[in-house]
């Protein structure tokens, strides 16, 4: 006896299911991280990693940015210095 869900329920519940499949996919690669790694490494090394892959890429944004900023002021000048 089950009954017809509306549209939202059903929303919900396929959210539901993609999130339990996304979180046994995250499971999985965890099982295979260790597994490839040994069983030795924790979750502290793990964040450790992450921490320092964070920073790196922190550092790329900051210099791309400066790059990008230098790029714009180097070509208004070019601009400005045409006109007069």
């Amino acid at each position: 006896m089950q009954e017809e869900l509306t549209p939202l329920q059903q929303n919900v519940l396929d959210r539901y299911k993609r999130l339990a499949r996304a979180l046994h996919s995250l499971d999985e690669t965890f099982k295979q991280f260790n597994a490839s790694n040994g069983d030795n490494v924790t979750a502290e090394s793990v964040l450790g990693q992450i921490r320092e892959i964070e920073v790196k890429i922190g550092l790329v944004g900051t210099l791309l940015k400066g790059s990008v900023y230098s790029l714009v002021l180097q070509r208004k000048q070019e601009e400005e210095a045409k006109r007069l």
